[in-house]
Protein backbone atom coordinates (compact mmCIF):
# COMPACT_ATOMS: atom_id res chain seq x y z
CA UNK A 1 0.00 0.00 0.00
CA UNK A 2 1.33 3.45 -0.95
CA UNK A 3 0.60 5.83 1.91
CA UNK A 4 2.03 9.07 0.51
CA UNK A 5 -0.06 9.40 -2.63
CA UNK A 6 -1.55 12.82 -3.44
CA UNK A 7 -5.06 11.45 -2.88
CA UNK A 8 -4.30 10.20 0.63
CA UNK A 9 -2.44 13.39 1.53
CA UNK A 10 -5.43 15.41 0.32
CA UNK A 11 -7.82 13.26 2.36
CA UNK A 12 -5.75 13.80 5.51
CA UNK A 13 -5.60 17.56 4.96
CA UNK A 14 -9.34 17.67 4.32
CA UNK A 15 -10.14 15.74 7.52
CA UNK A 16 -7.91 17.96 9.66
CA UNK A 17 -9.38 21.07 8.06
CA UNK A 18 -12.93 19.78 8.56
CA UNK A 19 -12.24 19.31 12.27
CA UNK A 20 -10.46 22.69 12.57
CA UNK A 21 -7.53 20.86 14.11
CA UNK A 22 -5.39 23.99 13.93
CA UNK A 23 -8.04 26.00 15.79
CA UNK A 24 -8.79 23.66 18.68
CA UNK A 25 -10.33 26.09 21.15
CA UNK A 26 -10.41 23.80 24.19
CA UNK A 27 -6.90 22.42 23.84
CA UNK A 28 -5.35 25.82 23.27
CA UNK A 29 -7.21 27.28 26.25
CA UNK A 30 -6.33 24.54 28.74
CA UNK A 31 -3.02 23.05 27.59
CA UNK A 32 0.27 24.93 27.79
CA UNK A 33 2.06 24.96 24.39
CA UNK A 34 5.27 23.78 26.08
CA UNK A 35 3.77 20.57 27.45
CA UNK A 36 4.69 17.28 25.81
CA UNK A 37 2.98 13.95 26.31
CA UNK A 38 3.28 10.26 25.64
CA UNK A 39 0.08 8.46 24.72
CA UNK A 40 -0.97 4.97 23.73
CA UNK A 41 -3.59 3.88 21.24
CA UNK A 42 -5.25 0.91 22.91
CA UNK A 43 -7.73 -1.64 21.55
CA UNK A 44 -10.99 -2.02 23.44
CA UNK A 45 -12.03 -5.20 21.64
CA UNK A 46 -10.76 -8.27 19.87
CA UNK A 47 -10.13 -7.74 16.17
CA UNK A 48 -7.76 -7.00 13.32
CA UNK A 49 -5.81 -3.76 12.95
CA UNK A 50 -5.58 -1.91 9.64
CA UNK A 51 -4.51 1.65 8.95
CA UNK A 52 -1.73 2.32 11.46
CA UNK A 53 0.52 3.96 8.82
CA UNK A 54 -2.38 6.23 7.88
CA UNK A 55 -3.02 7.08 11.54
CA UNK A 56 0.60 8.15 11.96
CA UNK A 57 0.29 10.49 8.99
CA UNK A 58 -2.63 12.36 10.56
CA UNK A 59 -0.50 13.32 13.56
CA UNK A 60 2.54 14.16 11.44
CA UNK A 61 0.50 16.23 8.99
CA UNK A 62 -0.49 18.49 11.87
CA UNK A 63 2.95 18.45 13.50
CA UNK A 64 5.95 16.73 11.84
CA UNK A 65 7.77 16.54 15.18
CA UNK A 66 5.25 14.06 16.62
CA UNK A 67 6.75 10.58 17.00
CA UNK A 68 4.55 7.58 16.19
CA UNK A 69 5.70 4.02 16.87
CA UNK A 70 3.59 1.00 15.98
CA UNK A 71 3.34 -1.56 18.79
CA UNK A 72 1.80 -4.27 16.58
CA UNK A 73 2.20 -5.14 12.94
CA UNK A 74 -0.27 -3.91 10.39
CA UNK A 75 -2.92 -6.59 9.91
CA UNK A 76 -2.31 -8.12 13.35
CA UNK A 77 -5.05 -9.82 15.34
CA UNK A 78 -5.26 -8.10 18.71
CA UNK A 79 -7.02 -8.62 22.02
CA UNK A 80 -8.81 -6.10 24.25
CA UNK A 81 -6.57 -3.65 26.15
CA UNK A 82 -3.61 -4.28 23.84
CA UNK A 83 -1.37 -1.37 22.90
CA UNK A 84 -1.45 -0.68 19.17
CA UNK A 85 0.87 2.34 18.98
CA UNK A 86 2.80 4.83 21.09
CA UNK A 87 2.74 8.57 20.34
CA UNK A 88 5.12 11.22 21.69
CA UNK A 89 5.01 14.94 21.03
CA UNK A 90 3.47 18.29 21.86
CA UNK A 91 0.30 17.80 23.86
CA UNK A 92 -1.61 20.30 21.74
CA UNK A 93 -0.68 18.55 18.50
CA UNK A 94 -1.57 15.07 19.72
CA UNK A 95 -4.93 16.10 21.15
CA UNK A 96 -5.92 18.16 18.13
CA UNK A 97 -5.22 15.36 15.64
CA UNK A 98 -6.63 12.61 17.85
CA UNK A 99 -10.20 12.41 16.52
CA UNK A 100 -9.52 12.36 12.75
CA UNK A 101 -6.63 9.92 13.27
CA UNK A 102 -8.69 7.53 15.37
CA UNK A 103 -11.68 7.82 13.02
CA UNK A 104 -9.50 6.52 10.20
CA UNK A 105 -8.00 3.70 12.27
CA UNK A 106 -11.37 2.62 13.66
CA UNK A 107 -13.01 2.59 10.23
CA UNK A 108 -10.29 0.60 8.44
CA UNK A 109 -9.80 -1.79 11.36
CA UNK A 110 -13.57 -2.30 11.47
CA UNK A 111 -13.53 -3.34 7.81
CA UNK A 112 -10.56 -5.67 8.32
CA UNK A 113 -12.10 -7.24 11.42
CA UNK A 114 -15.50 -7.82 9.82
CA UNK A 115 -13.91 -9.18 6.65
CA UNK A 116 -11.69 -11.56 8.60
CA UNK A 117 -14.70 -12.89 10.49
CA UNK A 118 -16.56 -13.59 7.24
CA UNK A 119 -13.57 -15.34 5.70
CA UNK A 120 -13.71 -17.94 8.48
CA UNK A 121 -17.17 -18.97 7.28
CA UNK A 122 -15.83 -19.99 3.86
CA UNK A 123 -13.43 -22.66 5.12
CA UNK A 124 -13.95 -25.96 3.35
CA UNK A 125 -15.65 -24.36 0.33
CA UNK A 126 -14.29 -23.23 -3.06
CA UNK A 127 -15.68 -19.70 -2.69
CA UNK A 128 -13.46 -16.62 -2.42
CA UNK A 129 -14.85 -13.47 -0.81
CA UNK A 130 -14.82 -10.18 -2.74
CA UNK A 131 -15.83 -6.61 -1.98
CA UNK A 132 -17.82 -4.28 -4.29
CA UNK A 133 -17.67 -0.63 -5.40
CA UNK A 134 -19.98 0.38 -2.53
CA UNK A 135 -17.35 2.56 -0.92
CA UNK A 136 -17.18 6.09 0.47
CA UNK A 137 -16.14 8.76 -2.06
CA UNK A 138 -12.42 9.36 -1.68
CA UNK A 139 -11.93 6.31 0.56
CA UNK A 140 -12.10 3.49 -2.00
CA UNK A 141 -8.39 2.71 -2.14
CA UNK A 142 -8.17 2.67 1.66
CA UNK A 143 -11.34 0.66 2.21
CA UNK A 144 -10.32 -1.93 -0.35
CA UNK A 145 -6.89 -2.11 1.28
CA UNK A 146 -8.59 -2.91 4.60
CA UNK A 147 -10.60 -5.64 2.85
CA UNK A 148 -7.34 -7.21 1.70
CA UNK A 149 -5.96 -6.98 5.24
CA UNK A 150 -8.98 -8.98 6.35
CA UNK A 151 -8.21 -11.70 3.82
CA UNK A 152 -10.77 -10.99 1.09
CA UNK A 153 -10.17 -9.83 -2.48
CA UNK A 154 -11.01 -6.71 -4.44
CA UNK A 155 -13.62 -6.52 -7.15
CA UNK A 156 -13.25 -3.71 -9.69
CA UNK A 157 -11.40 -0.68 -8.38
CA UNK A 158 -13.24 1.49 -10.91
CA UNK A 159 -15.49 1.38 -13.95
CA UNK A 160 -12.43 1.08 -16.20
CA UNK A 161 -11.29 -2.28 -14.80
CA UNK A 162 -13.75 -4.61 -16.53
CA UNK A 163 -16.95 -4.73 -18.55
CA UNK A 164 -19.78 -5.30 -16.09
CA UNK A 165 -23.21 -5.69 -17.71
CA UNK A 166 -25.83 -4.81 -15.11
CA UNK A 167 -29.61 -4.47 -14.98
CA UNK A 168 -29.82 -0.86 -16.18
CA UNK A 169 -27.46 -1.51 -19.09
CA UNK A 170 -29.66 -4.39 -20.23
CA UNK A 171 -32.82 -2.34 -19.80
CA UNK A 172 -31.52 0.35 -22.15
CA UNK A 173 -30.09 -1.93 -24.85
CA UNK A 174 -33.32 -3.95 -24.89
CA UNK A 175 -35.44 -0.84 -25.33
CA UNK A 176 -33.38 0.36 -28.29
CA UNK A 177 -33.05 -3.21 -29.68
CA UNK A 178 -29.25 -2.96 -29.81
CA UNK A 179 -27.12 -5.89 -30.98
CA UNK A 180 -25.22 -5.75 -27.71
CA UNK A 181 -24.33 -9.45 -27.72
CA UNK A 182 -22.71 -9.15 -31.15
CA UNK A 183 -20.80 -6.05 -30.03
CA UNK A 184 -19.45 -7.77 -26.92
CA UNK A 185 -18.46 -10.87 -28.88
CA UNK A 186 -16.40 -8.71 -31.23
CA UNK A 187 -14.70 -6.98 -28.31
CA UNK A 188 -13.82 -10.27 -26.61
CA UNK A 189 -11.76 -11.57 -29.52
CA UNK A 190 -9.38 -8.61 -29.36
CA UNK A 191 -6.05 -9.11 -27.64
CA UNK A 192 -5.98 -7.53 -24.19
CA UNK A 193 -9.73 -6.94 -24.14
CA UNK A 194 -11.19 -6.37 -20.63
CA UNK A 195 -12.98 -9.21 -18.85
CA UNK A 196 -16.70 -9.37 -19.59
CA UNK A 197 -18.91 -9.92 -16.57
CA UNK A 198 -22.68 -10.27 -16.77
CA UNK A 199 -25.19 -9.88 -13.98
CA UNK A 200 -28.11 -12.33 -13.98
CA UNK A 201 -31.24 -11.38 -12.07
CA UNK A 202 -33.90 -13.46 -13.82
CA UNK A 203 -34.55 -16.16 -16.40
CA UNK A 204 -34.30 -13.74 -19.33
CA UNK A 205 -30.86 -12.61 -18.21
CA UNK A 206 -29.91 -16.26 -17.86
CA UNK A 207 -30.87 -17.02 -21.46
CA UNK A 208 -28.86 -14.03 -22.67
CA UNK A 209 -25.86 -15.26 -20.66
CA UNK A 210 -26.02 -18.63 -22.38
CA UNK A 211 -25.89 -16.81 -25.73
CA UNK A 212 -23.10 -14.43 -24.72
CA UNK A 213 -21.03 -17.03 -22.81
CA UNK A 214 -19.24 -14.44 -20.61
CA UNK A 215 -16.09 -15.44 -18.70
CA UNK A 216 -17.83 -14.48 -15.45
CA UNK A 217 -21.50 -14.50 -14.43
CA UNK A 218 -22.85 -12.73 -11.35
CA UNK A 219 -26.01 -14.35 -10.02
CA UNK A 220 -27.71 -11.47 -8.25
CA UNK A 221 -30.16 -11.80 -5.36
CA UNK A 222 -31.60 -15.14 -6.44
CA UNK A 223 -33.09 -17.87 -4.19
CA UNK A 224 -30.86 -20.83 -3.32
CA UNK A 225 -32.64 -23.33 -5.60
CA UNK A 226 -32.26 -20.98 -8.56
CA UNK A 227 -28.61 -20.31 -7.73
CA UNK A 228 -27.87 -24.03 -7.61
CA UNK A 229 -29.67 -24.75 -10.90
CA UNK A 230 -28.16 -21.82 -12.81
CA UNK A 231 -24.68 -22.60 -11.51
CA UNK A 232 -24.95 -26.19 -12.75
CA UNK A 233 -26.31 -25.21 -16.18
CA UNK A 234 -23.83 -22.39 -16.73
CA UNK A 235 -20.86 -24.63 -15.93
CA UNK A 236 -22.21 -27.28 -18.27
CA UNK A 237 -22.69 -24.80 -21.14
CA UNK A 238 -19.59 -22.67 -20.48
CA UNK A 239 -16.96 -24.94 -18.84
CA UNK A 240 -14.45 -22.18 -17.99
CA UNK A 241 -16.97 -19.72 -16.57
CA UNK A 242 -16.50 -18.17 -13.13
CA UNK A 243 -19.67 -18.04 -11.04
CA UNK A 244 -20.16 -15.24 -8.53
CA UNK A 245 -23.04 -14.86 -6.09
CA UNK A 246 -23.91 -11.27 -5.24
CA UNK A 247 -26.75 -9.26 -3.76
CA UNK A 248 -28.41 -9.97 -0.42
CA UNK A 249 -25.29 -11.61 1.02
CA UNK A 250 -25.22 -11.36 4.82
CA UNK A 251 -23.15 -12.87 7.64
CA UNK A 252 -26.12 -15.13 8.36
CA UNK A 253 -26.39 -16.68 4.88
CA UNK A 254 -22.79 -16.45 3.68
CA UNK A 255 -21.77 -20.02 4.52
CA UNK A 256 -25.00 -21.50 3.15
CA UNK A 257 -24.40 -19.66 -0.14
CA UNK A 258 -20.79 -20.81 -0.26
CA UNK A 259 -21.91 -24.43 0.07
CA UNK A 260 -23.84 -24.06 -3.21
CA UNK A 261 -20.49 -24.04 -5.01
CA UNK A 262 -19.77 -20.56 -6.42
CA UNK A 263 -16.21 -19.52 -7.24
CA UNK A 264 -16.76 -16.07 -5.78
CA UNK A 265 -19.14 -14.28 -3.42
CA UNK A 266 -19.24 -10.49 -3.33
CA UNK A 267 -20.47 -8.68 -0.25
CA UNK A 268 -21.21 -4.97 -0.23
CA UNK A 269 -21.35 -4.69 3.52
CA UNK A 270 -17.62 -5.39 3.78
CA UNK A 271 -17.31 -1.65 3.14
CA UNK A 272 -20.70 0.04 3.33
CA UNK A 273 -22.12 -1.09 6.69
CA UNK A 274 -19.22 -1.98 8.95
CA UNK A 275 -19.10 -1.21 12.67
CA UNK A 276 -16.05 0.80 13.70
CA UNK A 277 -13.31 -0.99 15.62
CA UNK A 278 -13.30 0.21 19.23
CA UNK A 279 -10.00 1.77 20.30
CA UNK A 280 -8.96 4.84 22.26
CA UNK A 281 -6.04 7.14 22.94
CA UNK A 282 -4.84 7.10 26.56
CA UNK A 283 -2.36 9.60 28.01
CA UNK A 284 0.48 7.78 29.80
CA UNK A 285 3.03 10.55 30.60
CA UNK A 286 3.13 14.35 30.68
CA UNK A 287 6.41 16.28 30.32
CA UNK A 288 6.89 19.94 31.16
Amino acid sequence: MLWNTPDIQALIRSALREDSARSDLTTRLLIDPALKIEAAIVSNQKGMVAGLPLTARFFKALDPSVQFREAVQEGANVRPHQRLATIKGKAQSVLSAERPALNALQHLSGIATFTHNQIQKLKGTRAKLYDTRKTLPGWRTLQKYAVRCGGARNQRMSLSDAIMIKENHLQIVRLVKSDWIGRLRRIRIKRGAPVVQMEIQNERDFRYALLLAPPRALLDNLPPKTLKRMTRLLRKAIPDIEIEFTGGVTPANLRALAKLGPDRISMGRLTHSVTAFDCSLDITHVYS
